[in-house]
């Protein structure tokens, strides 16, 4: 009679096991952090036939806490600026893999490997972090004023920026290579740690998952990624030359830098070849030496500038040129890549 109650009960522990889970959102991000694992075994049987009642066992867990995170440069190649201009932006995508909201720090750096494969070879005078304020992608002074992601919920996104100042007069192509780096903090800002030890069902404990950034070690809660500027300037030069004409002794043979002498001033500015705009705007100023005298109608009755071929008033007026106070002062609305201005004037030594 033992032997057969033992195998009847037997048989009715051998009855499968129901899982039942509290409710836990899942994710790409996985199950959240904090989410509560209950797993309850349920066994019925019988005594003589008779129903017993239900025996259960269960165990919980405690879903702990996964740190991930990516970044991402959100150029495909070279972000173009100019010189001498504020407010140059990079966005990146930042992505809270993690299962659970957290907020992050960033921050810019001046770096060398270019993604793109050219060459470093400037830094910005300014680098700032801002994150995209009204979400539209584009970087605006009034509305992205953040510099801390904050509460970025499980599989969301948004984008922040690398804001840079290109110092002025900063060749064409030149290349500024920078770096971003997100990296995972607590709720109001606090530093995350890793929980190094044995695993506490009922406590929330943190594990690092990140894998390794452009800049940044494996799970550091950190990741980092690169972008680049590239100057799109103008490579103005000038070349100022003079001649002596004539002397009051040799006249035009042979002339000397004497006394009475008349010289040639002779000033080209020229956009490089290579420039990839015009260069605009441009003034030209050349100040008198106190041992010449400017000569006024070089070029006929008050004209002593010529400019490419065309004689310029000396007066302030419609033209290009003028000469006042000592000073020859010529303006050139624009000047085209590959292209050149030539300016000339006429001195006599005192």
């Amino acid at each position: 009679m033992l032997r057969h109650m033992q195998k009847r009960m037997a048989g009715a522990l051998a009855i499968a096991v129901l899982v039942v889970s509290t409710a836990g959102v899942a994710s790409a991000a996985g199950t959240v952090a904090g989410t509560t694992v209950s797993n309850t075994a349920t066994i019925n049987y019988s005594v003589n036939a008779v129903a017993q009642p239900a025996i259960t066992g269960t165990a919980d867990f405690v879903v702990d806490r996964r740190i991930d995170l990516t970044l991402t440069t959100v150029p495909v190649t070279y972000v173009n600026v100019t010189p001498g201009t504020a407010g140059n932006a990079i966005p990146f995508t930042l992505t809270n893999t993690s299962n659970a909201p957290l907020d992050f720090a960033l921050a810019a750096a001046n770096t060398t490997t270019d993604p793109y494969g050219g060459t470093d070879n400037f830094d910005p005078t300014a680098n700032a972090v801002f994150v995209d304020g009204n979400a539209n992608g584009t970087f605006q002074a009034l509305n992205d004023t953040a510099t801390l992601v904050s509460n970025l919920a499980p599989d969301a996104s948004i984008t922040v920026f690398i804001v840079s100042t290109i110092p002025g007069g900063t060749a064409n192509a030149s290349i500024a290579v920078v770096t971003m780096t997100a990296t995972a903090h607590d709720l109001g800002g606090g530093v995350v740690t890793q929980d190094a030890g044995a695993d506490v069902a009922a406590t929330v404990q943190t594990v690092f998952a990140d894998g390794a950034g452009d800049t940044d070690a494996v799970r550091d809660a950190a990741f980092s990624d690169t972008g680049a500027f590239m100057v799109q300037g103008a490579n103005v030069s000038v070349l100022k030359t003079e001649t002596v004409v004539s002397d009051p002794i040799n006249g035009a043979v042979n002339p000397k830098h004497i006394p009475g002498a008349i010289v040639q001033y002779q000033v080209t500015v020229t956009n490089a070849a290579a420039s990839a705009v015009p260069a605009t705007s441009i003034s030209v100023t050349d100040v008198m030496p106190a041992n010449v005298t400017f000569q006024p109608n070089t070029y006929g009755a008050g004209n002593g500038i010529d400019l490419g071929g065309v004689a310029q008033t000396n007066a302030a007026d419609a033209d290009q040129g003028t000469f006042a106070a000592g000073t020859v002062t010529v303006t050139i609305p624009s000047l085209a890549p590959a292209a050149s201005a030539v300016i000339t004037f006429r001195v006599a030594v005192n």
